[in-house]
């Protein structure tokens, strides 16, 4: 049966409070939940959403602020790189390199026994060449033949260095055979990249 106006007058004064309270319960709880609740999850995450550009803005900001000094690096390695290239030869020049190495070694005095190219192994843009060595000289010879090595204008290095037993040679010297591998570099071109076989050598 519906509450009338003129019933309100007859509830006792207590129970009008109470029903007031009451009242104001229901429609404080309607209003946490039907609009407080979910517009204060909306804030939270926008201000979950602010943080996270005002971080995006201060780190651009930074490299904002380093830009010329990232372009400055970015020139140098791009001229250190070109320089870099410039020290591996192309496969036309890798016979004359070969020579070159056996040339030092004779004018430094060594006597070659062994001078073996290894197969060439294929990395992102240049190709690992070893070259298997085995002289015979004393040890100063063998010093030198490593220095003139050292300022060939492509890029050689001298590795895995065994000393055999030393013998007596004449003029009082103690010659020794010495074995090493070459290891010299070769640029590849990029078609010599993008084939399958580059691909090979890259998995071995």
């Amino acid at each position: 049966m519906a509450l009338k106006l003129g019933d309100l007058s007859k509830v006792p004064p207590k129970q009008k409070v109470m029903l007031a309270v009451l009242i104001c319960l229901v429609m404080g709880m309607a209003y946490f939940y039907n609009y407080y609740r979910p517009v204060a999850a909306q804030r939270e995450a926008l201000q979950a959403k602010l943080h996270e550009l005002d971080g995006v803005i201060k780190m651009q900001s930074e490299i904002a602020k380093n830009l010329p000094s990232f372009k400055v690096e970015v020139r140098r390695l791009e001229e250190q790189l070109v320089l870099l290239l410039e020290q591996l030869p192309n496969s036309s020049e890798i016979p004359n390199l070969l020579k070159n190495i056996s040339d030092l070694g004779k004018e430094s005095g060594l006597e070659f026994i062994k001078f073996a190219p290894g197969s060439e192994v294929k990395k992102d843009f240049y190709a690992v060449i070893p070259v298997s060595i085995s002289v015979s000289g004393d040890f100063h010879s063998f010093v030198l033949f490593a220095d003139k090595v050292s300022h060939l204008p492509r890029i050689v290095n001298l590795s895995d260095m065994t000393f055999g037993s030393p013998k007596q040679g004449g003029e009082n010297q103690v010659l020794v055979n010495i074995g090493c591998t070459a290891t010299t570099y070769r640029f590849l071109e990029q078609a010599a990249q993008e084939s399958p076989g580059a691909g090979k050598g890259k998995g071995k």
